[in-house]
């Protein structure tokens, strides 16, 4: 087989995941594509540019057509014009985890990565009674917390400086997901906090229910405050239906999900892995730094933000 055709073979694959941001909606198997469109534009560009040089010009117009319909479907979401806030406004500094049950001996490294972000609020998603155990040095840190640990994947836990009212453990579109809601009473006047886990996607029903929980968000954050703060495990990316929909139907600010930052897997090289895990903002609030951080022994990379607290 010539090298050009093989080049040509090879981009195949690539090609659904560019049209999946652009009608996600229309079936679960073309949403599930849609959590791939940076890495089919990153390939079919690099594509492009072996077959011009190989002189294969069909194919490579072909594969860079593709690498411009993803980009389309992506890089508008990446543009931000910028907000209101200045230097001067305060700052609340967040960090969702990923725990992974059964990752326990890790501790150290979490602890190492909280500490590390001297974060103001810290959310835990896949909180076990062990991981609980094992974080307790948390507890005199952030003397205000609400933890609802579960030995299964869906047990939660903040942990805030400030004191807070009125947190509580809630369904979240599926009874054996549910999200943790909080209030808490910073320097700076009340600040809403919504941390999810929402189930993962798969075939069909798993599909249904990841999306169920994603609309159940929009209710669930209207007794909060108008400053709202959302973060933890979406298990969605930017590009899919769901999401996209909680983002414009409850007016939130993509937040960390403006730039691709991808967490999961937290095994595979940064190019081929997802943005899952977001922080995601509502009312006077806008996002002034957001990163990655290291792996600490979970299938999911810690993701930090700084919010600013605009002042009107």
């Amino acid at each position: 087989m010539r090298p050009s055709n093989l080049l040509a073979l090879l981009a195949l694959p690539a090609l659904p995941a560019t049209l999946a941001p652009h009608l996600p909606a229309w079936h679960w198997s073309i949403d599930l594509l849609a959590c791939f469109p940076v890495q089919a534009m990153a390939w079919l560009g690099l594509l492009a540019g072996a077959l011009a040089v190989l002189r294969r010009w069909r194919p490579a117009l072909l594969c860079l057509f593709g690498s411009l319909l993803a980009a389309a479907g992506v890089v508008p979401g990446w543009i931000h014009l910028g907000g209101h806030g200045t230097g001067s406004d305060p700052v609340v500094r967040v960090l969702s985890l990923n725990l992974l049950r059964g990752a326990e001996a890790h501790a150290a490294e979490a602890l190492a990565a909280v500490a590390g972000s001297d974060a103001d609020v810290v959310f835990c998603s896949e909180l076990t009674p062990a991981w609980l155990a094992a974080l307790a040095p948390l507890l005199a840190r952030y003397p205000h917390h609400h933890l609802a640990p579960d030995p299964g994947y869906f047990g939660t836990g903040l942990f805030v400086r400030w004191p807070l009212r009125r947190a509580e453990t809630i369904p979240l579109g599926v009874d054996w997901a549910p999200a943790l809601r909080a209030i808490a009473r910073t320097p700076h006047g009340d600040l809403g906090i919504l941390g999810v886990h929402v189930p993962r996607p798969g075939i069909g029903e798993r599909c249904r229910q990841r999306d169920a929980a994603l609309a159940a968000i929009q209710p669930a954050i209207a007794a909060l405050p108008p400053r709202r703060l959302l973060l933890g495990d979406f298990n969605a990316t930017p590009w899919n239906a769901a999401f996209r929909r909680l983002v414009a139907e409850a007016g939130l600010d993509p937040g960390s999900a403006r730039a691709f930052r991808p967490t999961w897997p937290s095994a595979l090289p940064w190019p081929l892995r997802v943005p899952i895990d977001h922080v995601l903002l509502g009312g006077a609030l806008e996002l002034a730094a957001a990163e990655v951080g290291k792996p600490f022994g979970s299938d999911h990379l810690p993701l930090s933000a700084t919010v600013r607290l605009v002042r009107r």
